[in-house]
């Protein structure tokens, strides 16, 4: 059989390994594990699924993990400008064209400094970018167990735990969303960063808005009449609807 050693030789010629034959495949015996000693602990599991989501939480404060900081504290001073496309400047501003940043700079800008907050929120399971869809699935999802199974985030004692993550999930999608002085939506910011370009970063969160700015702007992108996303807004409805369930008697 081709150790290890082997295929690392043959990557360090450039060359391809050859391919493995059936009687090299390798499958395990069932019989020669032992659940014996196996630790059943449903607890401990709730407790370790919700540090995925304090590994990927976006912006300033308090992460639960002492290995998260800060992060990405350019996205609460985004240029509200009309996406720049090329240059050093690339992806630098918004999908908001100008025209609709003049009539409604009131309220994506109220204290008028030429910027808008698009801070906090949560990364896409390990990379950067601030995903609108996946980001409000997972906020309903944990939302709705929460919902559903209080009792047992309350008897292993992770019910302060899942609220935390559920208020910074929420808290970013309210802030996010602009209403006119009758409550009306006039935008919705449903994504922050560009994929194709976060994805050339290999680097802690921490360091790329402070080391690596210049390279891997953060645009910031709105639902609007103009530019509507009613999946981005009916997954976060979802969200915010079940969680004022979650939390309307507190």
């Amino acid at each position: 059989m081709l150790s290890v050693s082997g295929i690392s030789a043959f990557a360090d010629a450039g060359e391809a390994p050859p391919p493995v034959t059936e009687d090299e495949y390798v499958f395990p015996d069932p019989d020669s594990f032992s659940y014996d000693d196996v630790e059943v602990n449903f607890a401990k599991a709730l407790q370790y699924s919700l540090y995925f989501y304090d590994a990927n939480k976006c912006g300033s404060g308090e992460k639960n993990l002492e290995w998260r900081g800060d992060c990405h504290t350019e996205d609460y001073n985004i240029p509200l400008i009309p996406m720049v496309t090329e240059g050093a400047d690339a992806n630098k501003g918004t999908n908001l064209s100008q025209e609709f940043i003049d009539e409604y700079k009131d309220i994506l800008d109220p204290d008028g400094d030429g910027f808008v907050d698009c801070g906090g929120g949560m990364h896409d399971a390990g990379d950067h970018v601030k995903f609108g869809l996946p980001g409000s699935y997972a906020a309903s999802t944990v939302g709705w167990g929460y919902y559903e199974f209080r009792d047992a985030y309350e008897a292993s004692g992770q019910q302060e735990h899942v609220e935390d993550i559920l208020h910074w999930f929420n808290d970013f999608y309210m802030k996010s969303t602009y209403l006119d002085e009758d409550g009306n939506v006039i935008a919705f910011c449903y994504q922050v960063g560009e994929g194709n370009n976060d994805h050339n970063y290999w680097n802690p969160p921490e360091l790329q808005d402070s080391v690596h700015e210049k390279d891997f702007a953060r645009p910031a992108y709105f639902a609007t009449v103009d530019t509507p996303a009613s999946d981005m807004c009916a997954g976060t409805a979802a969200s915010l609807a079940v969680n004022y369930l979650n939390f309307k008697d507190t």
